[in-house]
């Protein structure tokens, strides 16, 4: 695709007079006329004439066939913004609908009739109100934003002739909003090349080396391509399938450079499995064809998905497998029908490409139809704050999706990173609101535990059962779309006054008592909230305008200095007085072992010593005798070059007796780095009913606060209580005694 095309037209009058009638041709020659005429000598920063960027955006759709009615608009989409003439006036001359589409991809004014009335918006203010206009419109034509894409296409691609700080913006905004809305609609290669465009100017050196890395694989693979895309041919036509074309699958730079940041890789360090596309005559010759490949070279296990029988949402439709060549090296196979690929790659445009032929279906249509309809859901969601739903659009839309099943195999599809309750609420609000428990896979699974892709989910709900105000707390992992959030949200502005005062109330007596300190005036919580009275701080706690974790971490604050503390680790020299920090030795006497030296990262251990002390050893230290460390070895760690100081806080919590209970609390304090250091569970005081003491080791308030609600949130847990929180214990354990759990 040529990047700027000449500023008198011909390229484009040539392409247009391809497909459109010669009425058409006259109007968009109208058009292009008055947008010549109104941007007359106009610069872009690279000195070209600024009417050379809508005629190549016009041009760049024409390409695909675009009609009239958006190609004017593509042409006069600048014209209403940077100069004297309005959207009214070129209503009057071209019609309403090209009036709307220009309207739609047009940047919001500094202060617009109905949104910023009376009120001066900031910058981001704008730039949100004016996306919010982008996709109100695009829901009710998509023509709009295909012109804003090839809009910002050809900016990032002659984005180099503007000033450092404005490239490093614009490549940021292409990467969080165009790109993934390119991907959204399917349309495959726009994405990719937005998303490097926007690496390049972002990380310049990493895309250099990554797409030079690129290109010698590339060279290095087309020897061993030509005999495995043989082998391939000589398969499937001796199962006497019509293959069409095998091809290696191109690379996209900013895919490979994520996967690289997200494994600690160095940039020239490319995955160098080749990648083959395989284009067969139908649908079921992919299926066939698959079976007979699975026969010549053997599938790795868990390496299959499906996207023929399940498309994706952006019309993505192929097989994906991974094989084991006979040569040991693994392949990755991707099978699907030519009018899948052609699809697949240019995704919504095939309403125009392939218009009246059989790849624009009434099911590809109906998928985009409920894309756009999942977006006008998001910007409607929340009317008082119109920035809330451009939020929900890039966080919940746009970001890398999942897919999960209900338990009859209908698929579902979720920002990655989403719950349970996310689903829940995905399929119905009622359900998110009424979801107690759920089970996923067929095994109890926790409601703010994210779920993973092909997970088939189950909800459990009761009748009586209502949102929970943790949701709320991000912090608390329960709920990860702003669209399930708004929805819990307006179930709690919408209380009546009296029910939330009541609620607000319990609530902060539910708080209080979690902390054992259930005659604190409630009055003070109002004063450090900024609160005049109980009253409006009960009423902002039942509409969660104010969340009870909030008030918890508050008061947790303010006591934290007051409770037992200890630091987690103890400075240790070596002899060259090098400082090292050790934890998990108790507080002892620690001393470097002088024959195996141990530095960090060597795994180390400890070797209790008569005297009390703690000698610290590499784990294959050849002086450690296996009969001797019975009974006195220690497991070690490096700590941080500062020892950290713990608070030490005992627990209560009550349960009804469950199998995996006591290993879900447990789990819960691993995965917060939490350690135990006493547990006990006495004599139940009822059938079935436990009590379980424990002592555990915090480093913030906002830690123990997220651990003490996500204890209470566990199925059959009653009770959760600190008990003598800011008091100095006795000790649980002698001071001299040898054991500690590891």
């Amino acid at each position: 695709m040529t990047h700027t095309i000449a500023s008198d037209g011909k390229q484009f009058f040539e392409q247009i007079n391809k497909y459109l009638s010669a009425e058409d041709r006259i109007c968009v020659q109208e058009a292009f006329a008055l947008a010549r005429r109104e941007h007359g000598e106009q610069r872009r920063k690279s000195g070209e004439l600024f009417f050379t960027h809508p005629l190549t955006v016009a041009y760049y759709i024409s390409e695909y066939y675009l009609d009239a009615q958006a190609l004017m608009a593509a042409l006069l989409h600048d014209v209403a913004e940077d100069t004297r003439v309005t959207v009214e006036e070129i209503e009057a001359q071209f019609g309403q609908d090209v009036a709307r589409l220009v309207d739609g991809v047009t940047k919001l004014k500094d202060v617009t009739k109905g949104i910023a009335k009376r009120k001066e918006l900031s910058k981001q203010e704008i730039e949100d109100l004016t996306l919010l206009k982008l996709l109100a419109a695009m829901t009710t034509d998509v023509r709009t934003v295909i012109i804003k894409l090839f809009d910002r296409l050809h900016n990032m691609r002659t984005i180099k002739a503007t000033p450092h700080g404005r490239q490093v913006y614009k490549a940021k905004e292409t990467l969080s909003v165009y790109a993934p809305l390119a991907n959204r609609l399917g349309i495959w290669w726009l994405k990719n090349e937005l998303e490097s465009l926007s690496l390049e100017v972002l990380e310049p050196e990493a895309h250099a080396i990554i797409k030079n890395r690129l290109a010698q694989i590339h060279k290095e693979q087309q020897e061993d391509y030509q005999i495995v895309r043989e082998q391939i041919f000589e398969c499937l036509l001796q199962a006497n399938l019509d293959v069409r074309r095998v091809f290696l699958a191109p690379e996209n730079i900013y895919s490979v450079y994520q996967d690289l940041c997200k494994n600690g890789t160095p940039f020239y360090d490319v995955d160098k499995t080749m990648r083959l596309v395989v284009l067969l005559d139908d649908w079921q010759s992919c299926y066939q064809a698959l079976g007979h490949l699975h026969q010549l070279w053997q599938p790795v296990p868990g390496k299959f998905d499906d996207y023929v029988a399940v498309a994706r949402d952006n019309l993505y439709r192929s097989l994906h497998s991974t094989v084991v060549h006979t040569n040991g090296q693994h392949l990755k196979l991707r099978l699907r029908t030519d009018a899948m690929d052609k699809v697949s790659e240019i995704g919504v445009l095939a309403r125009w490409v392939y218009a009246d032929t059989p790849m624009w279906t009434s099911g590809v249509a109906g998928r985009m139809e409920a894309f756009f309809e999942n977006i006008n859901e998001n910007i409607n969601m929340e009317p008082q704050d119109p920035t809330a739903g451009v939020r929900g659009v890039v966080e919940d839309v746009f970001r890398q999706q999942i897919r999960v099943f209900t338990p009859r195999g209908d698929a579902v599809e979720l920002v990655e990173g989403a719950t349970a309750l996310d689903f829940a609420y995905a399929i119905h609000t009622g359900l998110g609101d009424q979801c107690y428990s759920a089970f996923v896979n067929d095994m109890h699974y926790s409601l703010n535990r994210p779920l993973l892709d092909g997970m088939k989910v189950h909800i459990m709900k009761k009748e009586r059962a209502q949102p929970q105000r943790d949701w709320l707390d991000e912090d608390l992992g329960y709920l990860m779309t702003n669209y399930a959030r708004s929805h819990a949200r307006r179930w709690f502005r919408r209380l009546p006054q009296k029910e939330a005062v009541y609620q607000g109330l319990k609530l902060l007596q539910d708080e209080l008592s979690m902390l054992g300190l259930y005659s604190y005036p409630h009055d003070r919580v109002a004063h450090a909230f900024n609160y005049d009275n109980t009253h409006d701080l009960y009423h902002e706690l039942g509409r969660a305008e104010i969340l009870p974790t909030a008030v918890t971490t508050t008061l947790v604050e303010e006591m934290w200095s007051q409770g037992p503390a200890r630091h987690t680790g103890k400075i240790v020299y070596s002899e060259a007085g090098d400082q090292f920090v050790v934890t998990q030795a108790e507080g002892r006497k620690i001393r470097l072992c002088g024959t195996c030296h141990p530095r960090p990262p060597d795994s180390i251990i400890g070797f209790l010593r008569r005297d009390g002390g703690v000698t610290v050893h590499h784990e294959r230290c050849h002086t450690l005798n296996p009969s001797r460390l019975a009974g006195r070895k220690l497991i070690l760690a490096w700590g941080e070059a500062t020892p950290r100081e713990v608070r030490q806080i005992k627990l209560q919590v009550k349960v009804y007796d469950r199998p995996g209970l006591l290993f879900e609390i447990t789990q819960l304090m691993n995965d917060e780095g939490i350690n135990i250091s006493y547990i006990h569970t006495p004599e139940p005081g009822a059938p079935n009913e436990v009590h379980i003491h424990l002592e555990i080791e915090v480093l913030r308030p906002r830690q123990l606060v997220r651990i003490l609600h996500q204890i209470r949130a566990l199925a059959n847990v009653f009770f959760v209580e600190i008990v003598d929180s800011f008091t100095v214990p006795e000790p649980l354990l002698p001071a001299d005694s040898f054991y500690r759990p590891e």
